[in-house]
């Protein structure tokens, strides 16, 4: 008797945890984080601009997908539990800089995310596509299909709104989908300055706040968010210099389509930040041209860290607001690291390249697994 109660108990917690709203997985099943990279439409190579590679807390390397419009797995799975949410009990959160309903903000944070919490866990999900997510039902949109796309997604307790609402406030999210119930807004205020899109007063004196925040498994991620009066890059003035680490950032790059808006590799004696010019993954390799991602990933073995944010390398962005929340896992270090292919180097001589310690960090391995 005590056996099958055992196994009762076993199989209800398994179908209650199951059945949280949390990130899901290409089966469209509970996991506690996920990483998606939407490809970019290059003509000769097959894509069409719908496929992405996906990776998540329990796999260890990326399995490809066909459509980034499918709403039964991955991003389309997540995001679609927002359609269905009950107001009442549930919070919910869609904010860009470029929604799908009006022009862009140039003024506010450069920032885009979605967010769904009920009484005991939720997710957070950071992307870079524009024009996305509805607010109706899940779709991607064909704008967005030529460029590639990143997407990293965080299952956490309910307690952690604390710490994304202020993240929210400091980087001025923009809401163009928001559901707060009483009960959320009593028990995190900060919420109702997010909804009513207030920000930090004029007597603030601090510009950028880190937090850790834990996963539902307790990985702890570290996330980083801007004002825009603190007038400064996010990558290098912030993340590289308070991790001391070196960086390679892909983002999208403006000089390429004639503007020099571009802060483009920085290299000094606290910090250094490469900007990736070429990319390779599951073996397509593309330039930056083709890719409006934002991440970054070091070149540190003993901080191997991988990011995922809100905000391109151009001046014009430094006097904007934004994020990024960093993972320390090795294997997506791993995974990121080899597939920078080529950065665009330090002008200084003294200075080394980040391209180069990849070269030799890839052959060292391939040593090591030939011994």
């Amino acid at each position: 008797m005590r056996q099958i109660l055992t196994v009762f108990i076993i199989t209800v917690i398994f179908k209650t945890v199951n059945g949280k709203i949390q990130c899901k997985n290409m089966r469209g099943k509970s996991v506690d984080w996920f990483v998606v990279y939407k490809l970019p439409k290059l003509s000769g190579s097959g894509t069409t601009g719908k496929e992405f590679v996906y990776i998540d807390s329990e796999s260890s390397d990326w399995t490809r997908g066909n459509d980034i419009n499918d709403e039964q797995v991955a991003v389309g799975a997540t995001i679609s539990q927002a359609y269905s949410a009950d107001k009442s009990s549930n919070f919910l959160l869609m904010y860009s800089d470029d929604d799908p309903i009006k022009e862009a903000d140039s003024y506010r944070g450069h920032a885009k995310g979605v967010s769904l919490f009920d009484s005991t866990t939720g997710f957070w999900l950071i992307h870079s596509v524009p024009n996305f997510p509805p607010i109706k039902s899940y779709s991607y949109p064909s704008t967005a299909e030529k460029y590639g796309q990143s997407f990293f997604c965080s299952s956490m307790e309910v307690q952690h709104l604390a710490e994304l609402a202020e993240h929210w406030k400091y980087i001025q999210a923009t809401p163009y989908v928001i559901n707060l119930p009483d009960k959320f807004g009593t028990r995190f205020p900060t919420l109702k300055n997010v909804q009513a899109k207030q920000s930090l007063t004029r007597s603030a004196t601090q510009f950028w706040i880190s937090k850790p925040i834990k996963t539902v498994q307790g990985v702890t991620l570290m996330a980083y968010a801007k004002h825009k009066k603190f007038d400064g890059d996010i990558w290098n003035d912030l993340i590289s210099k308070q991790n001391k680490v070196t960086l390679a950032v892909l983002t999208y790059r403006s000089w390429l389509n004639g503007s020099g808006d571009d802060l483009h590799t920085t290299c000094t004696d606290s910090s250094q930040t490469h900007d990736v010019t070429e990319m390779r993954v599951t073996g397509l390799n593309f330039a930056s041209s083709k890719d409006h991602s934002k991440w970054a990933v070091s070149n540190s073995q003993t901080n191997p860290i991988v990011c995922f944010g809100d905000m391109n390398r151009q001046k014009s962005q430094l006097k904007r607001g934004g994020g990024a929340v960093c993972i320390q896992n090795r294997n997506l270090w791993q995974i990121y690291h080899s597939s920078v292919i080529q950065v665009e180097p330090c002008k200084a001589s003294f200075h080394y390249s980040f391209f180069r310690t990849a070269i030799i960090f890839i052959f060292l391995v391939f040593s090591v697994s030939k011994i």
